[in-house]
């Protein structure tokens, strides 16, 4: 497979887990030379651990058969339990690690996932913050493409 089909195959999966209005966003977003950008602090709530959807190598899941099979890979995914699914017909899960406090008890070895929560990609698969959540996702324009537009002008 070539590097170009690769990529190809990489905005595929990626647009397949968005939902309707997620496309329909990231269509404008790109017509209108934006992106989203995650902004704010977590302020420690635990929401996100009570309520959270997990993607799998095909997308957002769907399939407790594919959890099973994640949870096979990456045994340390046996700490998600699912809850039931949202509108769409993603899983939802909660984190058997949450203390009663709201935090991990374990907040120094946490996933990878919960690291680097929230991803970008949350806003186009019809996902939501929590509400008592201290982040937020901003349409803005990419720095890169503001620096490009200065170069060209001082050229």
């Amino acid at each position: 497979m070539t590097k170009g089909n690769s990529r190809v195959l990489q905005v595929v999966r990626r647009l397949r887990s968005y939902s309707l209005v997620g496309f329909f966003r990231y269509l404008l977003l790109k017509v209108r030379g934006k992106s989203i950008l995650v902004t704010g602090s977590c302020r420690g709530c635990g929401s996100c651990c009570r309520s959270i959807s997990l993607e799998g190598r095909t997308g957002w899941l769907r399939d407790e058969k594919e959890f099973e099979k994640i949870v096979a890979d990456l045994p340390e995914y046996n700490r998600f339990e699912i809850t039931g699914k949202d509108r769409q017909g993603f899983l939802l899960f909660r984190c058997s690690w949450r203390s009663s406090q709201g935090g991990c008890r374990d907040y120094d070895n946490r996933l990878p996932l919960c690291r680097k929560f929230p991803e970008s990609s949350l806003a186009f698969a019809g996902g939501r913050l929590p509400a008592r959540c201290g982040y937020r996702f901003s349409e803005v324009v990419p720095f890169a493409k503001i620096l490009q537009r200065e170069l060209n002008r001082s050229r």
